[in-house]
């Protein structure tokens, strides 16, 4: 999975990447920016993989905010090869 997660990041420094408006939407209710974003792929490390219907991966990545927040993100990569963030929330405090 480590090597999935650097495809992620060259995407992220590529400019290859996309934000849903879900994504978008959550982004702002949490208080994160796209710097936060990038930094959580940066950070980050794939904790799950997620397959709906016919096998459509999601990963889940695991990662810290510019600030050293925990965020999480929902990505896959599309069809035409972007990486596409399908949901952003804060990690739970313990």
């Amino acid at each position: 999975m480590s090597s999935r997660i650097n495809v992620f990041r060259r995407k992220v420094a590529l400019g290859h990447y996309e934000l849903t408006g879900h994504a978008k939407s959550e982004m702002e209710q949490d208080g994160f920016t796209i710097e936060d974003i990038k930094s959580a792929i940066y950070t980050g490390r794939i904790a799950a993989v997620q397959r709906h219907g016919r096998g459509r991966r999601k990963d889940v990545v695991h990662g810290k905010g510019v600030d050293g927040r925990g965020i999480r993100l929902v990505c896959r990569l599309t069809e035409l090869g972007r990486l596409r963030i399908i949901t952003v929330f804060a990690a739970r405090t313990r």
